[in-house]
């Protein structure tokens, strides 16, 4: 095998897994469920479920003019604020209301996982090729990797999550970390995305190589991303349809 590539990155939603709207919400059903029981107001009785949703919803507006979304978050933040917006206490410990509102929802409406995704990263698996993750969520990386070893048998070796480097793509600084905490130079490492600006810029951003996939196009329903449409500038980016071919792109 002659690449000079040492490690792949793959972008998580539309890419390993997909969501439906009716997954997305459900999940964030069973979150909110779990935050509401573990808070109590100053008279020891529960938190509403709408009051909860309330604070929620100011300070996602508060933090979308301030330019920084809940993806940047870390999550024992994002817990933090609510609670002090609240005024209220935690039922339980505040490491455990944090951990469960971390995982709530995976369990019960996990994601669908890509089948080309699972038998690439299985590939490499069997190789000793290295493969991370690179992702926007709300969630941290510790979740998200034990979800893909557990759920869908997808062995890699980080999962670097903007909630705990606290940047978005295609800010160059989460792309960075993942090649640290991989070991590698970022020309050493192979990115692929489904979007043009999240993924395809910001690997090239810190010197990475890069492809777009479109394999899952079909199945997003985030119209920011289906606006990105064929409005790419650099045909010498590779724009691929099935995740077999990033093993070509590896030089296999």
């Amino acid at each position: 095998m002659s690449t000079r590539y040492r490690v792949l990155s793959l972008d998580l939603h539309d890419t390993i897994v997909w969501d439906t709207p009716e997954i997305v919400e459900a999940q964030y059903e069973v979150r909110w469920n779990l935050l509401a029981q573990r808070l109590r107001t100053s008279e020891g009785t529960p938190i509403s479920l709408a009051e909860l949703r309330r604070t929620r919803e100011a300070l996602s507006a508060e933090r979308k003019r301030a330019g920084r979304p809940v993806e940047s978050v870390p999550v024992a933040i994002q817990v933090e604020q609510i609670r002090e917006r609240l005024g209220a206490r935690y039922a339980t410990s505040a490491d455990e209301t944090v951990e469960n509102f971390a995982e709530g929802g995976l369990k019960e409406h996990p994601p669908i996982f890509n089948p080309e995704a699972q038998a690439l990263v299985r590939r490499l698996n069997d190789a000793r090729f290295p493969v991370v993750v690179i992702t926007d969520t709300s969630r941290s990386g510790s979740v998200w990797k034990s979800f893909l070893e557990s759920k869908g048998e997808l062995h890699v070796a980080h999962v670097i999550a903007s909630t705990d480097v606290g940047v978005c793509k295609p800010d160059v600084r989460i792309f960075t970390e993942a090649a640290r905490q991989a070991g590698v130079s970022p020309s050493e490492m192979l990115h692929v995305g489904d979007s043009w600006m999240w993924d395809v810029v910001g690997a090239r951003g810190c010197g990475m190589g890069a492809a777009l996939y479109r394999g899952l196009w079909s199945h997003s329903w985030d119209t920011d991303r289906l606006r990105e449409g064929s409005d790419f500038k650099d045909p010498s980016v590779p724009c691929i349809d099935h995740l077999s071919e990033v093993v070509g792109l590896l030089g296999w």
